[in-house]
C-alpha cells in the first residue's frame, strides 16, 4: 500500500509552512502555502496527529507551531522484510 507523492509534498509544503510562520493561524498558512482551506486544514491535521506540529489557543485563536519537520524524503514508507527479502525459500523443512 503506497503513500500517494502528491500528499507527501503537499505535507512538507505544510510543514516548512509552519516553520517560516510560527505562531499562525489555519488561514495565514494556507495562504502562505497556497492550498485551499479543504487541503491545507487536512495537511495540518494530519501534521498535529502524527507529532509534527502542535496547536495552541492564543486569544481564542488555534496557532500553529513546529515540533520537528516533516520531509518527504525521510518520511517516505519503506518496504517491510518481506518485500524486499524472500521468504520460507530454500532449507530443511
Amino acid at each position: 500500500m503506497g503513500v500517494n507523492p502528491r500528499a507527501r509534498e503537499i505535507l512538507e509544503q505544510v510543514s516548512r509552512t509552519v516553520e517560516t510562520h510560527p505562531d499562525a493561524d489555519a488561514r495565514t498558512l494556507r495562504v502562505r502555502a497556497h492550498l485551499s482551506r479543504q487541503t491545507g486544514d487536512k495537511a495540518l491535521e494530519l501534521l498535529l496527529r502524527a507529532g509534527f506540529i502542535e496547536c495552541r489557543r492564543v486569544n481564542a485563536q488555534d496557532t500553529y507551531r513546529s515540533v520537528r519537520p516533516y520531509r518527504a524524503s525521510a518520511e517516505a514508507p519503506h518496504a517491510s522484510f518481506g518485500e524486499t527479502h524472500a521468504a520460507r525459500q530454500g532449507g530443511g523443512g
